[in-house]
């Protein structure tokens, strides 16, 4: 029996390697070795000296990959971490034999409109929120405001980490799916609201060899809550690599 590839857990904006030590641990109890970086600006990670893009995060996986000499292996992406993903599987890569993208947002769940309109209004936030009285709501307003978008992890983020961001959720993925040529298993939560069943139902049609499981009664964050019924829903998949 050829052995196991190894499995890389990719976390998503805002969380880091230690939240998913528990998807770890049960993915180590079935056989496989588990591999769990934190992304540069996050976890024990340092903060980038510049703003960074996609391109940039999917070169540092390329270089983690190397050093560990990963030969054969599997990339479990969640949220921003399945953009990632998808960014790094623009090029052949050679040991990469699945891909398993949970609560990915590779379509963007702000309308373009929406997001142009977002993004402009941050960038004149400085000056509108100086201006008193408003100076003195300003972070009730940006909340507000965030959470009207959809956007509530840029006010979460800050300093270079908000410009990578605005970076981050510009960039298209439509182009990154089309060339994904391994095997690819799509997990949803049910109640994902923050990326929505549909927008795996929609990232399902643009890739070719992909299958789509939605978990019921759970939401974005199903891998962390629930590992052992995530590792239960993708171990068929990870069984025939």
């Amino acid at each position: 029996m050829s052995a196991l590839p190894a499995v890389v857990i990719l976390h998503g904006w805002g969380l880091s390697a230690e939240r998913f030590t528990p998807l770890a641990s049960a993915l180590r109890k079935i056989g496989y070795r588990v591999f769990v970086p934190d992304f540069p600006g996050f976890g024990r990670s340092s903060t980038p000296n510049r703003p960074l893009h996609l391109s940039d995060y999917a070169d540092f996986l390329d270089t983690y990959i190397q050093k560990k000499k990963l030969d054969s292996y599997v990339l479990i992406g969640h949220s921003f971490g399945g953009r990632v993903t998808l960014k790094y599987c623009e090029h052949t890569r050679p040991g990469l034999c699945g891909v398993i993208l949970t609560g990915t947002p590779g379509v963007t769940p702000i309308a373009k409109k929406k997001l142009f309109l977002f993004i402009l209004l941050a960038k004149a936030g400085k000056f509108f929120f100086s201006v008193w009285p408003l100076s003195l709501l300003q972070e009730k307003i940006r909340l507000w405001y965030y959470y009207l978008v959809g956007a509530r992890e840029f006010y979460r983020a800050e300093g270079v980490m908000r410009e990578t961001f605005k970076l981050i959720v510009q960039e298209e993925l439509l182009t990154a799916m089309s060339r994904v040529s391994v095997p690819c298993l799509l997990v949803w939560g049910e109640l994902d609201q923050i990326t929505p069943t549909w927008i795996g139902n929609k990232m399902q049609e643009k890739m070719k060899d992909s299958q789509l499981v939605i978990i019921p009664d759970r939401d974005h964050g199903v891998p962390f809550k629930d590992p052992d019924i995530f590792v239960k829903r993708i171990a068929p998949f990870l069984r025939k690599l």
